[in-house]
């Protein structure tokens, strides 16, 4: 979801947050120290969607995990990361997006829905899995970048400094 709202532009402010504690039951302490790591952890992801390194990557489940296992993460990331992009309401609309953008949005819808049917040790499977993670990856950094705003570039001013 954080992925999402990141793209969309609304993870910024504190919003999202109180979206996520909402319903959110414990002391003020223990609240107050959610709200803080889910600060920090969403100034570290908007960091590596933003960073030229290309370092952002989903959280998912390691090699260790099944491949079923692995796929359904998989799955409930793309709904999570859709959901996220969703909170942005109309402020997205399709015509306004490139068909490249669209066409990730409708892969990740797709790969929402997805389950696994394979075979648990097949190499091909394993192969298309980590295939389909990294254009999960790229798709989440292209929409990232092409969703920014482009920075409000100040009048120029009358006066000489």
């Amino acid at each position: 979801m954080l992925c999402g709202a990141l793209c969309a532009g609304l993870a910024r402010d504190e919003a999202w947050i109180a979206h996520v504690l909402d319903d959110a039951s414990g002391s003020t302490e223990a609240q107050q120290a959610c709200r803080r790591m889910l600060t920090r952890l969403r100034d570290e992801t908007h960091a590596l969607l933003a960073g030229a390194s290309l370092e952002f990557a989903p959280v998912l489940p390691d090699d260790e995990t099944g491949l079923a296992d692995r796929t359904d993460a998989l799955g409930e990331w793309c709904q999570g990361f859709l959901f996220g992009m969703g909170l942005a309401g109309t402020r997205l609309k399709p015509d306004e997006l490139s068909e490249e953008t669209n066409e990730v949005l409708k892969d990740l819808g797709q790969i929402a829905q997805a389950g696994f049917e394979g075979d648990e040790d097949s190499e091909d499977d394993e192969t298309a899995y980590a295939e389909v993670v990294e254009y999960v990856r790229v798709g989440v950094q292209l929409l990232y970048e092409e969703l920014q705003a482009p920075a409000e570039i100040a009048p120029p001013s009358d006066r000489l400094h």
